[in-house]
């Protein structure tokens, strides 16, 4: 028998035909095999109406590969085919590992943020245990060139040239073609185009992915990171703004007397500032931005007018953890204040730093270098720079380390006085996470009993994963205050619920100062995650949620949470149906505190505006949810909800006009950070007492912002 595999073995090896196909086609081949198997763990499935482009361009580019083998020695080729799996095998593992912690992926425009991210090793460790079968997988074809590379990859150098002519020409008969299908696809009617995926791949990581593959994908985005990405142009004639009045049905003022509101609008003079726009993007932008309709303000501007704010944005909450007798004073704020029923999170993808920049700014942005960025942009729109220029104190606090994700620069730069770990915030224990409630002890009394209004930001950690009894102190310091209704749940919802147990005693340790100090009913507080808490499980989440587990990353559901804004002042609810997202807190808040602001310039709108309403969502692509139903991007199907008021022929008009709107959104609020465009449009404020804008600023703060701007520029 082992004479037997002795002469086959030598039978191969002096096979010279064998080892040029196998030569040929071992690392196209091994491209697809490695593609195939993280689209699987990562999307559920692998052949879907996005699976030929991964295909054919895995296989042209593993032919470029075996192209450039073919031009190396015998002996230096082998080296070259281990080196390139070794790179493959790690570089796939990699990313598989990281999709697994943050459930995005990773972009190499975010590279600034390594540090970070090397911060979450714990979290890392855990991630690739969840995949270690993938990742073992992955190195499979290392292994078998390690192990026979000498039976596998031709030495004979006469061979060189067919052999470099063979793969040539698989790469163009592979590449070409799938590449003229892509560019065709840019004349589509539809605006999301395999076209759209391949050049602005920054917009939607998570779907380009999805067409492109791994290797693909990073290839591009490499290649953007060195020569700049595309910008993307947009034509905005035809959009119509959501926030135009819808046919009445909002019942909401009957019975009243009728006002004339204006609207949230500074003069600003788009014409001028369009025609000395330095670029053509810009110009565009001006004339986008011009034609925007601007929220009309209502009964509840200026609700909060000269009231104290405490905004907080919270690390992986859910609002499933909310219960009377377990989190009293979140129920209490949660349920007596104004109630959202249709607050939507997205997940952006960059985790924790785009979910709180779109808390903070009204706009969204798709990599986790967001928040580095802004702090070197003019931001007048945000809270600290609103409050700060009429006279608040204006502060921010993190229990994380004070650089983390650029805060160092962003937070300073919206208008606080920034204060984290490493950065004058010292708390009594040192541990991952630390303690919310330790941090608001230690900060409230800052802001307390001063002789003017504050403003006060929080970033969270508490409840940060992991979720587990072992890996969260947290969870491990509130394992025993867990109520009996969660016995019987998975280690991991209960460890949740436990670490999030932190936001209770914090909101309570704040309420119990402020009502001592006599300003509780002088103080609104504001709060949403950053997303939901997607280091749980599968099954975790399918529990904590009550939905299916079937798909469940993609579930609508599952981003649906709470927005909770609650004053003691408050005699009773306010109940607010319509569907709206994290991108919609800050003009919201803006209007109920009667500040000043441009609503045509943020990408989330005044909830409270009359008018039909949406929530945007980056889940299967580019979806979203309107009062008449839900679109999702994938599938381009709209599903009207029970109270859907359109006819057919209606429907396919107003999703058209909806995906106008979103294509709008989703192209210029990623350029309001990557143009500077505050810096560029708030020179353009004219001097007018007439405008209408709202009456919460003097003359002098009106123009504050386009000093400023001027000075910068």
């Amino acid at each position: 028998m082992n004479e037997k595999i002795y002469h086959l073995i030598d039978a191969i090896d002096r096979n010279t035909y064998f080892k040029d196909v196998v030569g040929i086609l071992y690392l196209p081949l091994t491209l697809v095999y490695m593609e195939m198997l993280a689209k699987g763990n990562i999307f559920g499935g692998v052949f879907d109406d996005k699976y030929k482009y991964m295909l054919f361009l895995s296989l042209a580019m593993g032919f470029l590969l075996s192209l450039v083998a073919s031009l190396l020695p015998g002996k230096v080729r082998r080296i070259f085919f281990k080196a390139v799996l070794a790179v493959l095998a790690v570089w796939f593992s990699f990313h598989v590992s990281y999709y697994g912690n943050f459930h995005t992926f990773f972009s190499w425009q975010t590279l600034g943020q390594a540090k970070d991210v090397t911060q979450f090793w714990r979290e890392a460790i855990v991630a690739m245990v969840r995949v270690l079968p993938v990742i073992v997988a992955f190195f499979v074809p290392l292994v078998l060139m390690c192990v026979g590379g000498r039976y596998l990859v031709p030495d004979e150098s006469e061979k060189n040239v067919t052999y470099s002519a063979i793969c040539f020409l698989a790469f163009i008969v592979m590449y070409f073609p799938i590449l003229v299908s892509i560019r065709s696809s840019k004349n589509d009617t539809d605006d999301y185009t395999p076209y759209y995926y391949y050049t602005y791949l920054q917009n939607d990581l998570d779907t380009s992915f999805r067409y492109y593959g791994i290797f693909n994908t990073t290839r591009i985005d490499i290649k953007q990171l060195i020569f700049g990405a595309p910008v993307e142009e947009f034509d905005s004639e035809g959009v119509i703004d959501p926030s135009l009045p819808d046919d009445g049905k909002d019942d909401d003022s009957k019975g009243e007397e009728t006002i004339e509101y204006g609207y949230n609008v500074m003069n600003i003079d788009f014409d001028k500032a369009a025609k000395s726009a330095k670029s053509t993007q810009l110009k565009n932008m001006d004339k986008y931005f011009q034609s925007v309709q601007p929220t009309q303000q209502n009964k509840y501007t200026g609700m909060f007018k000269g009231k104290n704010l405490i905004f907080i944005t919270l690390e992986g909450f859910s609002d499933k953890i909310i219960d009377p007798e377990f989190t009293p004073t979140l129920y209490k704020m949660s349920t007596e204040g104004f109630v959202f029923k249709n607050f939507y999170n997205s997940v952006w993808g960059g985790s924790t730093a785009t979910g709180e920049y779109s808390n903070m700014t009204g706009n969204f942005y798709t990599t986790a270098n967001c928040l580095k960025v802004s702090g070197s942009t003019y931001q007048p729109l945000v809270l600290g720079n609103q409050f700060k220029k009429i006279g608040y104190k204006t502060l921010a606090y993190h229990n994380n380390s004070y650089t983390y994700y650029g805060r160092n620069k962003s937070h300073p730069n919206f208008g606080y006085k920034w204060k984290a770990i490493g950065n004058g915030l010292t708390l009594k224990t040192n541990s991952w996470p630390r303690s919310d409630k330790e941090m608001a002890e230690v900060t409230v009394k800052d802001y307390i009993g001063l002789d003017v209004p504050f403003h006060a930001y929080y970033m969270s950690v508490s409840g940060h994963a992991n979720y587990t009894f072992s890996g969260n102190s947290m969870s491990t310091r509130h394992k025993g205050d867990l109520p009996a209704y969660l016995n019987g749940k998975s280690e991991g919802v209960r460890a949740f619920n436990a670490c999030q147990y932190e936001v209770e005693l914090m909101l309570k340790a704040l309420v119990d100062a402020l009502d001592e100090a006599g300003e509780l009913e002088d103080t609104v507080f504001a709060m949403a995650a950053d997303h939901y808490p997607y280091a749980l499980s599968d099954a975790d989440l399918a529990s904590l949620y009550g939905i299916s587990q079937n798909d469940i990353r993609n579930n609508f559901d599952l981003y649906r949470n709470g927005f909770i804004l609650w004053s003691a002042s408050m005699k009773e609810p306010v109940l607010v149906d319509k569907p709206c997202s994290t991108i919609d807190i800050l003009p919201t808040l803006s209007n109920l505190f009667g500040l000043e602001y441009d609503s045509r310039l943020l990408t989330g709108s005044d909830i409270m505006a009359e008018g039909d309403h949406f929530a945007l969502l980056k889940v299967n692509g580019w979806s979203w949810i309107s009062t008449q139903g839900e679109y999702n991007g994938s599938t381009k199907r709209f599903t009207p909800n029970a109270n859907c008021t359109l006819s057919d022929e209606e429907r396919d008009n107003y999703v058209s006009s909806m995906n106008k709107i979103v294509r709008a959104k989703t192209t210029y609020s990623k350029q309001i950070l990557d143009r500077d465009y505050y810096n560029h449009i708030f020179k353009f404020i004219v001097k007018d007492d007439t405008s209408a804008t709202t009456n919460s600023t003097d003359d002098a703060a009106k123009n504050d912002g386009q000093t400023a701007a001027a000075k910068k520029s």
